[in-house]
């Protein structure tokens, strides 16, 4: 590349290091204001490539340079840290480092979604957000009841409207709190299906979630949510690629002749891995294929819990070649498609 820059970004002010042939790098530091962001990247040369760390804001960052006529990159936080580890640690040596290890090409990267795919992937997070919050409010009330002796039945709580389990037995301030958790309980659960609604919705528009949707026990929120987290299937070139990106690949330790499998990494996005879990689970109980066979071939030999992780990996397999042949379900299985 010809011109390329380093920015270290921050919630208010913004770094900017751009390196120059046989001259210290040029620094400027500008607050994050559209005024100042676009007259500083608009005085850099005409299709520069600036490295910038994938941290919680790097959005607008991204979309503005790009207006700008730039090419943008984000690298890895954790790799980065690793390999330009350094005992001097500033704005400027953090923004200079990235801009060398980028003209080096030795700037680990890490995929850029589109714009829709990001919305998307908010929207997912925003659900799952709610549904933490659904959770505490449902464990404080099970607790509220368990300190009382009192046994609620079964997924009581769990209803769309539920209501308060004899409050007369409650003392102290017990009622108040159960009265308030179900008040709040029941607005959560209005949210939920709304949210779970517009993600049907968006499944219906997007003919490759669509698709997803084929296979048994996968439905819209997961097609949705993996369809959004992998955005073009043409960056993975195998099904394993595919596992290690979403966490459920094992760890691997090896040194000489021997070599070690440990637990799965849990790198990429937590609530994907979660749903394709779930998803594999669903698909183990209620229906017979591949992803089910290679369950319980795993579970007599190593255990449920590995049982498990090996039917997300089968049944992300599965979808990996469904989405690559653009094929549903029944017509992968009647080309006789091998899922790994």
């Amino acid at each position: 590349m010809e011109h390329a820059a380093g920015a270290d970004l921050h919630k208010r002010v913004t770094q900017l290091a751009l390196l120059g042939d046989g001259r210290p790098p040029l620094q400027a530091r500008f607050p994050n204001d559209r005024t100042s962001v676009e007259g500083a990247l608009s005085r850099l040369p005409a299709g520069t490539t600036i490295a910038v760390e994938s941290t919680g804001s790097w959005w607008w960052f991204v979309d503005t340079a790009r207006q700008l006529g730039h090419d943008v990159v984000l690298s890895h936080p954790k790799l980065t840290k690793a390999i330009a580890a350094a005992r001097l640690k500033s704005d400027k040596v953090d923004a200079v480092m990235l801009a060398r290890l980028l003209k080096a090409d030795l700037l680990p990267l890490v995929w850029i979604p589109r714009e829709r795919d990001r919305h998307i992937r908010e929207l997912l997070a925003h659900r799952g957000r709610i549904v933490r919050t659904r959770t505490a409010v449902i464990n404080e009330l099970h607790a509220v009841y368990g300190k009382r002796n009192l046994e609620v039945p079964r997924a009581r709580w769990h209803r769309h409207q539920p209501a308060p389990w004899r409050p007369d037995e409650l003392g102290g301030y017990g009622p108040r709190i159960v009265d308030e958790d179900v008040a709040l309980l029941t607005a959560v659960n209005e949210q939920l299906s709304g949210l779970d609604k517009a993600l049907k919705e968006l499944a219906q528009e997007d003919l490759e979630a669509t698709r997803l949707m084929t296979h048994p026990g996968v439905g819209a929120l997961t097609a949705v949510a993996i369809k959004a987290g992998v955005g073009d299937i043409q960056r993975f070139a195998s099904a394993k690629h595919l596992v290690s990106y979403f966490g459920l690949a094992p760890r691997v330790r090896q040194s000489a002749a021997t070599e070690r499998h440990g637990h799965i990494t849990k790198e990429g996005n937590r609530m994907v891995r979660t749903l394709v879990l779930e998803a594999a689970l669903s698909v183990v109980r209620h229906t017979s294929g591949p992803v089910r066979g290679h369950y319980l071939g795993v579970l007599k030999r190593r255990g449920k819990k590995i049982a498990r992780i090996a039917a997300a990996n089968k049944l992300l397999g599965v979808l990996f070649q469904m989405m690559k042949q653009r094929v549903t379900y029944a017509e992968l299985h009647q080309r006789g498609g091998s899922p790994q």
